[in-house]
């Protein structure tokens, strides 16, 4: 009999598992919310991070391109009419929004016909270019003998201006690539859109609006 009462105290001493309250449910929420957007975030960066890369590298290669045809003709080709208006080959077919001009949604072969993204008797196939593969953004080069002006006597650089010299001492080539990243409708190397310089009057590549 005291072993049956001894069982049944023990039974009433079981403790009840205690669950989430709906506070530390809301909690936790948020966290997760919060590393979410983080992630997004981290992840947009590193997109746009790759696109520019692209961006970076070509206008180097056309740089090199461009010093080799000028070291075969003793002039650099000047193959588009503008840095900054274009137009930008290699011309791209852009879905709806990316305002007729290279964007985030479209690659595009190189090689094809320059038709007219190119001065007359100019063509991109002139310069020793190697490209790897489809391309997002769109390119122009521009250039020219010792005493003349560049066509763009600037260029805007995240609200700074670069000017160039007008007339420029030597022979001289100017490079840029455009992109609508965000495609917010931006026209083609427009200050809306992400572009990338360099110039025969230094190394360095400038990058505009990083990612707009």
């Amino acid at each position: 009999m005291a072993r049956a009462l001894q069982k049944a105290r023990t039974v009433g001493r079981v403790k009840r598992v205690r669950g989430f309250t709906l506070i530390e449910m809301m909690i936790v929420v948020v966290i997760i919310g919060v590393l979410a957007s983080l992630a997004v975030v981290g992840y947009r960066k590193l997109i746009v991070s790759s696109h520019i890369s692209e961006a970076t590298n070509m206008v180097q290669n056309i740089r090199v391109a461009q010093e080799g045809y000028h070291s075969e003709t003793q002039q650099y080709a000047n193959i588009s009419a503008s840095v900054v208006t274009g137009p930008f080959y290699p011309a791209n077919n852009p879905p709806p929004g990316c305002s007729g001009g290279p964007c985030s949604r479209a690659v595009t072969a190189w090689g094809a016909a320059c038709g007219g993204q190119c001065n007359a008797g100019m063509d991109w196939s002139m310069l020793p270019l190697h490209v790897d593969g489809p391309v997002m953004f769109g390119y122009a080069t521009t250039a020219g003998p010792a005493n003349t002006a560049p066509t763009d006597k600037s260029v805007s650089v995240s609200g700074q201006t670069l000017t160039f010299p007008s007339p420029s001492p030597t022979d001289w080539f100017i490079v840029s690539a455009t992109c609508d990243l965000d495609e917010n409708g931006s026209a083609p190397g427009g200050s809306g859109n992400t572009n990338v310089y360099t110039t025969s009057w230094t190394n360095q590549v400038y990058v505009s609006n990083d990612g707009n």
